[in-house]
């Protein structure tokens, strides 16, 4: 993940939006981590299952205290250190489910206000404004200059799609809105034609960006 967002990293969160976010990016590390270990890119995986602890967990602390919750340190270094050991598959999907399960946990602590369907499209267009900002990195002129980056993209894209899928569960007074939220977030998939990239990709950040604009003018 690029260290540009890592200037939130280490200042005490105002708001829920910015813990909100930074849950939702250890999803995204997680999810690519979890797709690349499922594919046996073990050592890919390895490193996405690294980033949450070492560039975003220690600034959530202070919300933890805050908010009087114990956090999910140890269910994070508990699947780091599964996935480390090169487990069985079955054994890292089981820790990433109790994890997932703690995190969501940790993510109920947030003011009610925090939940509106207005708060949640915000913290998609968020997510995805970090995953342009990774790919740009990740993919220079169709040539692949950091695959890391590249995959954390498509893991917080990913990531802004389920909390639309989560929300369309919670109310349908929204669902005509989120149907076409989360139509151009899927039309944004092919910027990913492979986890892992050898060749040059037919991609460019700029995709993400205007589909933000379009989410915005919704």
């Amino acid at each position: 993940m690029n260290n540009d967002h890592d200037e939130i990293a280490g200042k005490v969160f105002e708001n829920d939006h910015i813990y909100l976010t930074h849950t939702s990016l250890v999803r995204g590390h997680l999810y690519v981590g979890i797709e690349l270990y499922k594919e046996e890119y073990f050592e890919n995986a390895k490193r996405h299952m690294k980033h949450p602890k070492s560039e975003l967990y220690s600034a959530m602390i202070p919300t933890f205290e805050a908010k009087n919750t114990d956090g999910f340190s140890s269910e994070l270094e508990d699947l780091a250190l599964t996935v480390e050991s090169d487990k069985d598959l079955s054994i890292v999907l089981s820790k990433y489910e109790i994890l997932l399960n703690e995190i969501s946990r940790n993510e109920k602590i947030v003011d009610s206000e925090s939940n509106t369907f207005e708060k949640k499209v915000a913290l998609v267009e968020t997510l995805l404004e970090i995953a342009a900002e990774e790919y740009a990195i990740g993919i220079v002129n169709g040539n692949v200059k950091n695959k890391f980056e590249y995959q954390d993209a498509l893991g917080f894209t990913v990531v802004a799609k389920n909390i639309l899928d989560e929300a369309k569960s919670l109310s349908s007074s929204d669902n005509i809105k989120i149907d076409k939220i989360i139509e151009i977030i899927n039309s944004l998939m092919p910027l990913w034609p492979s986890l892992v990239p050898i060749e040059k990709i037919s991609g460019d950040a700029k995709v993400i960006l205007e589909a933000v604009s379009q989410i915005k003018s919704i």
